[in-house]
């Protein structure tokens, strides 16, 4: 960092972190990014009637992950190459739920009860797959409209009339729609989430200029103490870190509640304990994984609607990051 800035930057746009530093740098925008990737499978999983199959909610899940994983390297050895996770986007979702929602495809009342469903069965499996397969075919037919639109150069003509005042309403607006899902999140237990909030505003507002030493490996000095922003850096790993070590504290000691419909029963860190146990720890979604996908001139209109958003959208994310 040039020694006669005044930037309180830790890193410079031209400036290369070391490789471990990355590592952490990496899963921490992971981190921020996980529960927007999350909440996409979870809102559409009430009409996809997976509300009561947790194990294929975390197989839609994992999906998701691997697939925002392959197009951040493709965008990144290919693409802009800009610091962006490429991951699911909220302008599908409304128009997803539109669809679902049409009679022809609205759940099953004995899908709806616990007590009814056996999601290991021939008829639930293909109640769900049926409704992935009509989102797939209209996403893929959809998409290749963003992409003529790509293709065409209309992007880069509209950008001549696109500037700050346009760019910080969009990415404004981007966000309005993660509020429903982020208040519902949140409202789970509003402790955990006021301390996640606390400790994020505490490590990147306050003491994103307090310089913490850590022991360091170099070649020249070898074991040494160096000071480092941690804080600045990492604001956002060290929050979550913190309060799921805390949640854990709390649900080895029974200090949260036990009983599934009690108040902050799901702060706890083992509601998912059954899930961990059944799913594969190692899982390859591919192509096709839930059958061909279908298509209706519906959908696809439908969906069209939320391309158009996204690529407001990606105008807005791409232009503020660059």
């Amino acid at each position: 960092k040039d020694p006669n800035s005044n930037s309180n930057l830790a890193y410079g746009i031209l400036d290369s972190p070391p490789w471990y530093l990355c590592i952490f740098l990496g899963i921490q925008h992971f981190l921020t990014a996980l529960g927007g990737l999350v909440a996409v499978p979870l809102i559409l999983a009430k009409d996809l009637c997976l509300q009561h199959d947790p194990l294929t909610q975390s197989y839609l899940i994992s999906t998701i992950f691997f697939v925002s994983g392959i197009c951040t390297l493709l965008q990144v050895f290919l693409g802009v190459r800009l610091p962006i996770l490429q991951g699911g986007t909220f302008a599908f979702v409304a128009p997803s739920l539109a669809m679902l929602s049409l009679p022809a495809w609205k759940c099953p009342e004995w899908t709806l009860n616990a007590s009814q469903v056996n999601t290991s069965s021939p008829e639930f499996i293909e109640e769900w797959q049926k409704r992935i397969r009509e989102l797939q075919g209209a996403i893929m037919v959809a998409s290749c409209v963003q992409m003529l639109v790509g293709f065409s150069g209309l992007i880069g003509f509209l950008m001549r009339f696109i500037g700050p005042l346009t760019i910080a309403p969009t990415i404004s607006l981007v966000a309005l729609p993660l509020f429903d899902s982020a208040g519902s999140d949140a409202g789970i237990h509003w402790g955990i989430s006021a301390l996640t909030i606390f400790l994020i505003v505490l490590f990147s507002q306050y003491l994103k200029n307090v310089m913490v030493p850590v022991p360091v490996y170099g070649r020249r000095k070898k074991c040494h103490i160096s000071r480092f922003n941690l804080f600045q850096v990492f604001p956002v790993l060290l929050a979550l870190c913190l309060s799921w070590l805390f949640c854990f504290v709390l649900t080895v000691t029974n200090t949260l509640p036990e009983s599934p419909t009690a108040y902050g029963y799901m702060a706890r860190t083992d509601t998912k304990g059954s899930v961990l146990s059944q799913a594969p720890w190692f899982r390859f979604p591919y192509p096709g994984q839930w059958g061909l996908p279908t298509i209706s001139l519906a959908g696809v209109f439908g969906i069209i609607a939320g391309v158009i958003s996204s690529m407001v959208e990606s105008v807005g994310d791409y232009h503020a990051c660059a």
